[in-house]
């Protein structure tokens, strides 16, 4: 079968796009946390809130920017992945504790809140090709 200009510019392109993408999203979203224009701060104060909510936020912040700038450091990628799955895991605590805030309907009826945090595993498919395709290009021949 013929491979379309589309296939080949996935096949040379896709560690580059996934990186990207991932910084991208990382950086923004920290930084909107740093500014205190996230609208996580109330996630976090309702799932967390026996703790600091501002530090909580801030240090979700600084790390979410670190991670970002990480994910366009291949020689980093094996640690970012790494701390990429536990930040993934935390994003989830709300709908595994079936808080209100992720549920209309427990454990089916999802508010926006609970939406947002299930596309996180569309990120953590995303980060399993990110891992294959930066592996096979580390492999030795």
């Amino acid at each position: 079968m013929k491979t379309s200009s589309v296939d080949s510019f996935l096949a040379r392109n896709l560690e580059s796009l996934l990186r990207w993408s991932f910084a991208i999203v990382y950086v923004w979203f920290g930084a909107l946390k740093l500014v205190d224009l996230s609208p996580a701060h109330d996630l976090v104060e309702l799932t967390l809130s026996w703790t600091s909510i501002s530090t909580v936020v801030t240090v979700l912040g600084v790390c979410e920017v670190i991670l970002g700038v990480m994910f366009l450091v291949p020689k980093l990628t094996k640690v970012t992945l790494v701390l990429f799955v536990v930040h993934m895991a935390g994003t989830f605590i709300p709908i595994v504790g079936g808080f209100a805030v992720a549920y209309t309907a427990v454990p089916y009826g999802l508010t926006l809140v609970g939406q947002y945090i299930i596309k996180n595993l569309v990120f953590l498919a995303a980060s399993a090709s990110l891992y294959l395709t930066w592996r096979k290009r580390t492999l030795p021949s």
